[in-house]
């Protein structure tokens, strides 16, 4: 393939599933020899060295930014001005969707990606309407999941759309021998946990996700819990988990392939809104056999990374949670097959070089 230049334009200052998407598409592109460069900001993206500049945008949209943002849709569509033409423009979220894409796609094709189901209530009421406008003028528009594709095909329908499953970089989350997983336990946890059954979890700790389940479920499997992440529902779960020694809050960490492999399972809950989870994916990876909730995104990864799907915490058993030490290292050919990095890179390339023919 020719050499491309890819345009992305997302702003965000929250590291998440979408940001880091972002992060392994412009490194992935670049290594490939093409031309990338971001329009606004994100988690991650100077610290691997790619390029940068500012667009002026306001503020990512949310329920809380929402009624400011559509106000502010003239001036950030003058915003683009400022954007070097591309071969490619490529965008991820609502407001760079909706405000952006029609000037855009007069300079050249422009390509979503979509990360979760559509949401509910007013605010997605809301935001439907200008999206099937702006939809006219996307190429195409790349889908982590089949839920995700069916959400879409009454807006957009079914010839724009196309899945491409989350991947992850598979070589960052091989599970290590025995000697070097016992060093990284003693390093990385409490002491008090180093003779337990060990789950964990790593997410942004969101109310959506009902991370309180999480919690219930290793307690009530006599297991410890590692909780790996921030986020604004942080202080409810410490609050939820007051007096247990039993659950430990780290915080926001770099070192959560290193936090995976010192664990024994990995525990998931997920938003209604969540498309494909790269953190199950990631567990997986890393040797972890998983625990889901029935009816949260993402469950029908389980059976293929080894794991179990409960209907609610007290299902996880001590017998239970036993049992699944022996499904250790069950899925990670199913992720290196299935979701490793360079057959998601191929996919996009692919997609790139359709909407320029």
């Amino acid at each position: 393939m020719s050499t491309l230049t890819v345009a992305m334009i997302s702003v965000s200052d929250t590291a998440g599933g979408a940001e880091a998407h972002t992060v392994a598409l412009g490194q992935g592109m670049r290594a490939r020899g093409h031309e990338v460069m971001l329009y606004g900001q994100c988690p991650g993206w100077e610290e691997h060295g790619l390029d940068r500049r500012e667009i002026g945008l306001g503020p990512k949209w949310s329920r809380k930014t929402m009624a400011a943002g559509l106000l502010r849709v003239p001036l950030e569509r003058h915003r683009t001005q400022v954007v070097a033409d591309a071969s490619i423009y490529y965008l991820q979220f609502k407001r760079e969707q909706i405000a952006l894409t029609a000037p855009l796609s007069r300079r050249a094709p422009v390509i979503w990606t979509e990360h979760g189901r559509w949401m509910g209530g007013p605010a997605g009421r809301l935001l439907l309407a200008g999206y099937a406008r702006a939809a006219e003028h996307v190429s195409r528009v790349v889908c982590v999941g089949e839920a995700v594709a069916r959400d879409l095909e009454p807006v957009i329908g079914r010839d724009k759309l196309v899945v491409v499953p989350n991947s992850i970089d598979t070589r960052r989350f091989a599970a290590p021998p025995a000697e070097a997983r016992a060093a990284l336990r003693e390093r990385l946890l409490p002491p008090h946990f180093q003779d337990r059954r060990v789950a964990v979890l790593a997410s942004r700790l969101h109310g959506a996700k009902r991370h309180d389940r999480a919690i219930a479920a290793a307690l009530a499997s006599e297991s410890a819990l590692v909780v790996v992440g921030d986020g604004p529902d942080r202080e409810r779960l410490e609050r939820l988990s007051a007096g247990s020694a039993d659950v430990h809050f780290t915080g926001h960490r770099e070192d959560v392939p290193e936090l995976l492999a010192a664990s024994d399972f990995y525990l998931y809950c997920g938003a209604e809104t969540d498309g494909t989870p790269t953190c199950v994916l990631e567990a997986a990876a890393a040797g972890l056999p998983v625990v889901a909730f029935h009816g949260d995104p993402g469950t029908e990864l389980v059976p293929g990374c080894g794991g179990l799907v409960i209907g609610g915490p007290s299902e996880l058993t001590p017998g239970a949670a036993e049992g699944l030490l022996e499904l250790r290292g069950s899925g990670q050919s199913y992720v290196e097959q299935r979701h490793g990095r360079e057959t998601w890179l191929d996919a996009y390339e692919q997609i790139f070089g359709e909407c320029l023919t």
